[in-house]
């Protein structure tokens, strides 16, 4: 009499089983590792939002630097005596534009400024922002002595 054996073994299946869980192990950990898809992505989503709010800063500076030359030469005048006054002092309604806020307003005026306009800061100056609902971002910029804005970048922390 000759036997068939149809199906598998027992030591076979085990061996399968082994293989899958080996590979479910690797996957999850490539998934939700320390360096992991959800960790990159989630540090990835956060540089993505900082730059925004870095870049919307430098628009906004653009934009009312723009506005100062504009107003100077065309002979309407804007009653500061350099951009960085006026960009200082407007530069809150300009990111209201683009859903930001300056949550430290002051740290931009010189010790002592009254009036209205208000005198920038010169030298290095560091100002946080914020989107409506996001997270606060430092942001730094240079005024220098002739009264211009440079340098506008993400503060080191």
């Amino acid at each position: 009499m000759i036997k068939s054996n149809k199906g598998i073994t027992l030591v076979a299946l085990v061996i399968t089983i082994i293989v899958l869980l080996i590979l479910a192990g690797v996957s999850i950990s490539l998934v939700v590792g320390d360096n992991g898809i959800m960790t990159r992505a989630k540090t990835a989503g956060e540089e993505t939002n900082t730059s925004d709010a870095v870049e919307s800063f430098k628009l906004a500076v653009a934009s009312l630097t723009s506005e100062y030359y504009e107003e100077e030469y065309t002979g309407s005048g804007t009653g500061t005596s350099s951009v960085a006054d006026y960009v200082v002092n407007n530069i809150s309604k300009e990111l209201g534009t683009m859903d930001y806020s300056i949550t430290d307003e002051n740290a931009m005026f010189q010790e002592g400024s009254t009036g209205d306009p208000k005198k920038a800061k010169t030298g290095d100056v560091t100002v946080t922002i914020s989107k409506t609902g996001g997270k606060e971002v430092s942001v730094s910029y240079t005024v220098s002595s002739s009264g211009n804005i440079t340098n506008i970048k993400k503060a080191s922390n």
